[in-house]
């Protein structure tokens, strides 16, 4: 829970727990050190994450207890680096002469403790015991089941972490409703063998006690090292639930739902800057370093301020910037309520994995018996016919809607939906790539060999069982962690070398270590199926070439002469490497700012084109007198061509340039004022028409009214277009 929490740290420092880990896979490392990394991970989320989370630890096994048996190192408080840092130093201790201490007897103080802690305060109690098993204990049976009742009583939650320890306990076994896995339980805990007769004995009565509290107490035997890490650095949260509203059937059919966050994506947390500068304060709220924002126009030399409300956006919009105050944008926003819908149901295979775009929320009913009904039928009916239901969902007001899935998931006790974002067509990207070479049966049957056997889910162990290699409720965030390992680390020991990560933690985010050796006959097939050959890569050279970079090539040419006298080059050869720098870069010192009739079309385009200064619509303007001008000085249709060609040109610039309003206005004015002269039916004949939104999409002509454009002609015009044809006929008929 993320409310008020008080837990009470149990640890066993007796001589066993200086003995080596077994489960250690090969590492050096005792259990007092493993369960001291537990302990910090745990302090660690409880001074990150937990405010109001109070902890405490108590030793027992170690003779320096006024009793004998229990040390209180801890009070319970809000815990800091001097805690971290004296749990940090236990490993370090003397050996005592105790083998172990008496379990239940610390676990009988600490339930007292406890109790006597939290008589006024509305908190959830934990215990967490880590031990070896081995300390002796005078507690007999009669005063077993006395804790038992005090703990009920008092509402404990026990943790009981066993280290070498109950190793064949099982707790996925231990069912009562599942009676043949309960009794072999039973039997193998009866037949497990121990180190020592302390470890038989304590055992009996753990498991005893687990039986009777099954709601307040849990044995974590760790047989694997991360799964008794994943205790400790696991961060719970409350849930919320992010929606309650009505799932919308159909116009007449709803049902009322709630949905919960089922996984999101981890940050890590701000940091704030202090300053150096000030006096040294205990208080974290002093001496932060705080920016100020002064806005002022770049243009303005004296730099005047310029007040916040008096700024407002601009978006760029071709080569223009639009202001865009926020009422306006306010305005423009899409406004859409807040709803969820169903729009469909489609076949589960029509949905691949990789359309998964976000994490994954949880919808169920309210706590109505008739919506739990309505929503575990629709859940029934979608996984009987193996089907998702895809909806429309907003979860807030004036938010964008998204298109979700809803994946059907029924359990043991309850029925439900994942609910998971999909892609619309504006978020797919199409990406083309070379095509591969056919593979031939022998690769695939290589390759699909090598995926069953590197099968995380299920790896085979050594008494022929399957084991999952990457559990993820094991899994820690390694950033997280290690973020928080190293803000530790330096807040102790003041330096700069950061530490290491966990190896623990390490070994388990790579299960592929262990896998290699199992597909090791698979991966010596994938290499005699695929012929591999190096690849060498030829270094690439730069195809720009510098005005700079050839002007000194030619002077790394000369020689120096011996008595070091400078050898100038002349103006020609000056002249020569210009020359020879514009011919390969295309640069040219002169802007075109105005186009000529001899060569409009070239003049156009290098306007068009220019990059130093936008020319654009200058140089549409100026064309567009160029053309008119080509047809008014036509003697008999003379300059008709060249007006023609530059009409074409114009019109492809505009639609690159997005400026399709200004060649669709030019042309409309064309044909208002040449519709009864040969150019127009020139300009029908070779098909120049508007700039459809198929041809940009910041038109708004559609294809048809483009089309429309031209067949939309009277009687008068057609006998132009025919008097043209006639006319071309008979200058063929010259010619032949």
């Amino acid at each position: 829970m993320s409310g008020k929490e008080a837990s009470l740290i149990l640890l066993d420092v007796g001589a066993s727990m200086y003995g080596e880990y077994q489960m250690g896979g090969g590492k050096k490392l005792s259990r007092l050190e493993l369960a001291v990394d537990c302990l910090g991970l745990m302090i660690q989320q409880k001074i990150f994450n937990y405010k109001n989370h109070e902890v405490g630890l108590i030793l027992f096994g170690t003779e320096e207890a006024p009793d004998g048996k229990t040390l209180y190192i801890q009070d319970l408080s809000i815990p800091d680096l001097d805690f971290f840092r004296n749990v940090s130093e236990l490993p370090n201790h003397d050996v005592g002469l105790q083998v172990g201490g008496d379990i239940f007897d610390a676990l009988d103080k600490a339930v007292h403790v406890l109790d006597d802690h939290t008589k006024t305060k509305r908190m959830e109690k934990k215990i967490y015991i880590l031990t070896a098993g081995c300390g002796q204990t005078d507690y007999s049976e009669k005063q077993i089941t006395k804790l038992i009742k005090m703990i009920e009583k008092v509402d404990v939650k026990i943790n009981f972490i066993a280290l070498d320890f109950m190793n064949d306990y099982n707790g996925d076994m231990d069912d009562p409703d599942k009676p043949e896995e309960y009794e072999a339980l039973n039997n193998r805990m009866l037949t497990a063998s121990y180190q020592c007769q302390e470890q038989s004995i304590n055992s009996r009565y753990v498991f005893l006690m687990v039986q009777e509290l099954r709601n307040n107490m849990r044995i974590f035997p760790a047989n694997v090292a991360f799964e008794l890490y994943s205790q400790f650095h696991t961060r719970s949260l409350q849930a919320r639930a992010s929606f309650r509203g009505d799932f919308q059937i159909n116009d007449e059919i709803s049902i009322q739902v709630l949905i919960y966050k089922r996984c999101f994506e981890e940050r890590l947390p701000t940091l704030k800057k202090h300053s150096t500068l000030g006096q040294f304060q205990i208080d974290i709220n002093k001496n932060h370093v705080r920016n100020d924002l002064i806005y002022y126009n770049p243009e303005d030399p004296n730099m005047t301020p310029i007040e916040k409300e008096n700024i407002i956006r601009g978006y760029q919009y071709g080569r223009n910037l639009v202001p865009v105050d926020q009422i306006m944008e306010d305005k423009m926003k899409y406004q859409c309520p807040r709803q969820f819908q169903l729009l469909g149901f489609v076949d589960r295979t029509q949905i691949p994995r990789y359309y998964y775009t976000s994490t994954v929320d949880m919808v169920i009913s309210v706590e109505n018996q008739k919506q739990q009904k309505a929503l575990a039928a629709l859940v029934i009916a979608l996984i009987a016919t193996r089907k998702v239901a895809i909806a429309r969902f907003v979860g807030r007001e004036r938010t964008a809607p998204k298109l979700i899935m809803l994946l059907p998931h029924k359990s043991k006790n309850s029925q439900c939906f994942w609910m998971i974002s999909l892609p619309t067509t504006e978020d797919i990207r199409h990406f083309q790539f070379a095509a591969l070479k056919r593979s031939t049966p022998n690769q695939q049957m290589a390759v699909a060999a090598m995926i069953d056997s590197m099968d995380l889910q299920k790896m085979p162990t050594e008494d022929g069982q399957f084991e999952e290699l990457l559990k993820m409720k094991y899994v820690a965030n390694p950033t997280r962690q290690y973020f928080q390992q190293v803000i530790m680390h330096k807040a102790i020991t003041r330096t700069d070398i950061l530490p290491p990560i966990s190896p623990l933690i390490l070994e388990y985010l790579h299960p592929e270590i262990k896998v290699y050796d199992y597909a090791k006959e698979a991966l010596s097939k994938i290499k005699a199926a695929f012929k591999f050959k190096i690849n060498e890569l030829k270094k690439q050279t730069d195809k720009k070439v510098f005005w700079k970079q050839l002007f000194d090539q030619q002077s790394t040419t000369q020689q120096i002469q011996p008595d070091d006298e400078v050898v100038e080059i002349n103006q020609e050869e000056e002249e020569m490497v210009s020359m020879f720098a514009k011919q390969k870069l295309g640069f040219n010192d002169e802007i075109i700012k105005e186009i000529g009739t001899v060569d409009p079309i070239s003049d156009f385009k290098k306007m068009i084109t220019e990059k130093r200064i936008d020319l654009v619509d200058t140089a549409l303007q100026q064309i567009q007198k160029i053309i008119i001008q080509f047809v008014d000085q036509s003697l008999k249709g003379s300059f008709y061509p060249k007006a023609l060609e530059c009409l074409k040109e114009m019109r492809r610039a505009c639609i690159s340039e997005d400026e399709t309003n200004v060649f669709n206005k030019y042309l409309h004015a064309l044909k208002d004022k040449y519709s009864q002269l040969v150019f127009w039916a020139q300009i029908v004949q070779q098909g120049i028409t508007l700039i459809s939104n198929v041809e940009n999409q910041k038109s708004n002509v559609t294809a048809e009214e483009a089309q429309e454009f031209l067949n939309k002609e009277d009687i008068s015009h057609k006998q132009l277009v025919d008097q043209l044809q006639h006319e071309e006929e008979d200058l063929l008929a010259e010619i032949d």
